[in-house]
């Protein structure tokens, strides 16, 4: 065993969940008064920053509305939108087998601490995962101070844990919180065929790739 903790991004690593922020996006800023968005290349900018970075890359939102959008997104994403999320393929039999190889499992997500374990709840995920921790309501966490929040709750090192993730956001984390780092290109952020970069230990294409670095 190569880790001790294996921690996992949730938007685009562990779920397909981008029908139902882009719906509830779209539907924030059409809220405040502005046109929304359909080019799907724009509304991909919507996943991996924290929240308001998306409303500036993807929308291009005026400073005095985004407060307003945040609000109207959170209400909309707590009621529907995180419903619309889907698990990818073999992602839990990939969990249960790093279980039973020794690994502990966390999830570090961007996403409200409060949705994240909502969300874990509702789609069977939160019995593999011993820490789930998520970004406050100001959005005023980086990912790398999730990663850490994780770290000292499981008391794990940092050279003794793996983030996995879909974008470069998840990449940069790793790199600041001192954790190793493999990307999938399944999600959101890094094309298809992504080549492993100096700070990856590998890149994946499925869950079950994952069975062959772990």
């Amino acid at each position: 065993m190569k880790f001790k903790l294996a921690i996992f991004d949730l938007d685009g690593t562990l779920m397909d969940t981008s029908s139902g922020i882009f719906a509830t996006a779209n539907k924030a800023v059409e809220l405040v008064g502005r046109k929304p968005e359909h080019d799907i290349s724009q509304l991909r900018k919507f996943i991996g920053p924290p929240i308001i970075e998306c409303f500036i890359n993807t929308y291009n939102l005026e400073e005095e509305l985004i407060a307003d959008a945040i609000e109207h997104y959170r209400k909309e994403y707590d009621i529907r939108g995180q419903f619309g999320a889907k698990e990818y393929p073999c992602m839990k039999s990939t969990l249960g087998k790093l279980k039973e190889k020794g690994y502990q499992l966390a999830v570090g997500t961007l996403k409200p601490e409060s949705l994240a374990l909502s969300m874990m709840d509702h789609f069977g995920f939160a019995p593999y995962f011993s820490s789930i921790r998520g970004s406050d309501l100001n959005s005023k966490l980086s990912k790398a101070d999730i990663v850490n929040k994780v770290l000292a709750d499981l008391g794990v090192d940092a050279t003794d844990a793996v983030l996995i993730g879909d974008t470069v956001h998840d990449e940069e984390g790793a790199r600041v919180a001192n954790v190793s780092f493999i990307a999938v290109d399944y999600g959101f952020g890094f094309p298809r065929g992504q080549q492993k970069t100096n700070s990856m230990i590998g890149v994946v294409s499925s869950p079950e790739e994952l069975l062959s670095l772990l």
